[in-house]
């Protein structure tokens, strides 16, 4: 078995790609895919994926990317994992500790100190991914309330909701930044994050809505909607003091169905808020965050250990920081 990144694998082998991605339960993506997302900014590594070959089958891969982790000591580069998948004839071989073991090395040749994923702990993966020295660091809370149909009412007087245009795209990285002043974790997202997940069809415009106090933008919010529920995966205002219209702005979109805020650190930095309104709130669920450091074991300035970092007070997550 061979170990080969991306740029070496032998070109009669990548129409494989797309077959591994859909047998792991993603749409297929092959290399002109991956090849795009590179060209829209995405922030692969200089290797970008590792892949384990066997004859002339691919069998699993691992692909990575690099992302700044902000922490009371400054700024540092992390490799983020993206993506582990094995063939389903191909388990029980060890091949994603191989391809993992791999990534992490290159990675300490570079210098980067810290491995990040995402996972579930009720995956089995989890446990590998614990026998490789990776540890939750960190679990998205939840709030979920029933909203009454009288919810109806406008939002508080000053305030704007409106739906997101394309022309206003570059307001939701400006109120990110605003609202993550002084905050710890994956910030800022790379360059045009938001621009890609709109031209890549992961996101549509029609699933954010803007806050306005005035005409400025202070706030908004990712949510997508069913008969039965509107759930709301990434909600951010520039001040606390524009958290409760927030709130009121999605109550009356939910009307009469369920509103949940999930993979949002909204529901942390406003507990007492959505605790007031009636919402049940957990602490945390079955996705999780992990982080392995890939040094040798030291002693660690608490300020810059993830462990401490995504636990306190300052760790800001929304689903776009889910990778």
């Amino acid at each position: 078995m061979r170990i080969v990144e991306l740029a070496d694998l032998p070109t009669a082998l990548r129409p494989q790609l797309a077959t591994l991605s859909w047998l792991d339960g993603d749409y297929p993506q092959d290399e002109s895919f991956l090849r795009r997302l590179r060209r829209l900014g995405f922030p692969y590594s200089d290797y970008q994926a590792l892949f384990a070959i066997e004859g002339d089958q691919v069998l699993g891969k691992v692909e990575t990317i690099v992302l700044p982790f902000v922490t009371a000591s400054g700024t540092q580069p992390v490799l983020g994992v993206t993506g582990v998948s094995t063939r389903p004839d191909a388990l029980e071989r060890g091949i994603a500790t191989i391809l993992l073991e791999q990534a992490h090395a290159r990675e300490r040749h570079s210098d980067r100190k810290w491995a990040f994923l995402w996972t579930h702990r009720s995956w089995g993966a989890h446990r590998l991914y614990e026998r490789l020295g990776y540890r939750d660091v960190y679990s998205p809370p939840a709030a979920l309330r029933r909203i009454p149909p009288s919810a109806r009412r406008p939002v508080p007087n000053g305030y704007g909701w409106e739906t997101l245009k394309t022309a206003e795209v570059p307001f939701l990285d400006r109120v990110l930044h605003a609202g993550s002043r002084e905050r710890h974790g994956f910030i800022p997202r790379f360059p045009g994050s938001f621009r890609l997940r709109f031209q890549m069809g992961w996101r549509h415009l029609s699933e954010y809505n803007l806050l306005r106090k005035g005409s400025v933008p202070v706030g908004y919010a990712f949510a997508t909607s069913n008969p039965a529920a509107i759930a709301a995966y990434e909600v951010v205002v520039t001040a606390a003091r524009h958290s409760v219209p927030m709130v009121a702005a999605l109550e009356r979109r939910a009307a009469g169905r369920w509103l949940v805020f999930g993979h949002t650190t909204f529901v942390r930095d406003h507990e007492e808020l959505l605790r007031g309104r009636g919402y049940a709130l957990y602490r945390e669920g079955h996705a999780t965050l992990m982080a392995k450091p890939l040094g040798p074991s030291t002693r660690r300035a608490r300020s810059s250990d993830p462990l401490e970092v995504c636990r306190g007070p300052a760790f800001a997550c929304h689903r776009g920081d889910v990778f």
